[in-house]
């Protein structure tokens, strides 16, 4: 007797096909759903990330403002003068400008005092390090830079004077005074001076990428010329600045007097997720923080 295998039947086959398909989709919609639910997550939590960085940042350069400006000795000035205010004239709510020594270039005078400056007559001082200067400016002949002389002076109180650097060696700064607190045209220390950088910086909100520039020409203090911007964020919705003074009250930065007042900046910012999440929303994140820069602690206390 003859044995005969018997095969599957087109009823099994269309079944067992059928289940496959059913089985299939069922993994493809597990896949897709969890497809989904990894991107929106993706976008929640870039997007926080992003948020917690440039607040960061922004809290961190705001804590510099006034670095390497001689707050201290300004606060014997009899009359407030553009020179000596931290916070630029063009900030706004959505929009800080200010002075602060980003590259932290600074060095002492050398030599024996007294030392004698006279205003707008150009000069040499020698110095400990002027190749920080030079490597801050990336230039020995830089054009619309200035620095800050300041200390004791011979009035017995503290003075500073603004002069335009002109030069720059390993040893001297070639410069020439602009400005000082002091009411004569040649300004005495008594004690050798410290020297530091002017620098500025800018943060705003253009579209919806919040930006960085550095001022690159600091002839007129109240209104630098700024470099092309850097992006140091995107996909924001909102930044604001609140400006207040050391007794809390709230100040808009819209005169010398409330500019050079401010001793603390908030600071909330807005952004969303780079794209929609599978449900169509396009979620915000939204954070504020307090920033007080430690440097103009030092006007406020007094």
């Amino acid at each position: 007797m003859i044995n005969r295998s018997r095969g599957f039947s087109l009823i099994e086959l269309l079944l067992a096909l059928a289940t496959t398909l059913a089985l299939s989709a069922m993994m493809f919609h597990l896949f897709q759903h969890n497809e989904r639910v990894v991107r929106d997550r993706t976008l929640v939590m870039d997007m926080q990330q992003t948020a917690r960085v440039v607040a960061s940042q922004i809290a961190d350069e705001i804590r510099m403002a006034g670095q390497g400006v001689p707050v201290h000795s300004s606060k014997f000035d009899t009359a407030m003068v553009e020179s000596m205010a931290v916070v630029l004239p063009a900030s706004t709510n959505s929009r800080i400008d200010f002075r602060a020594g980003l590259s932290d270039a600074e060095s002492a005078v050398t030599g024996v005092p007294p030392l004698d400056v006279t205003l707008n007559l150009q000069s040499t001082v020698s110095v400990n390090d002027g190749s920080a200067f030079s490597a801050a400016l990336g230039t020995t002949l830089p054009s619309g830079k200035f620095i800050y002389l300041w200390g004791a002076a011979s009035n017995s109180t503290w003075t500073w004077v603004r002069a335009e650097l002109n030069a720059v060696t390993s040893a001297s700064l070639t410069i020439t005074p602009r400005q000082t607190s002091n009411t004569n045209n040649t300004i005495r220390f008594i004690r050798l001076p410290t020297v530091t950088l002017e620098e500025a910086v800018s943060i705003y909100l253009s579209g919806n990428s919040v930006r960085r520039a550095t001022a690159t020409d600091m002839s007129n203090p109240a209104s630098p010329q700024w470099s092309a911007a850097n992006e140091i964020g995107k996909n924001f919705t909102a930044l604001n600045f609140t400006y207040f003074d050391s007794s809390g009250n709230v100040v808009a930065p819209t005169s010398l007097a409330n500019r050079i007042s401010i001793a603390r900046v908030d600071v909330q910012l807005t952004v969303q997720t780079a794209d929609r999440l599978s449900t169509g929303r396009q979620p915000t994140h939204s954070l504020k923080l307090r920033t007080i820069p430690r440097n103009l602690q030092l006007r406020s206390a007094n």
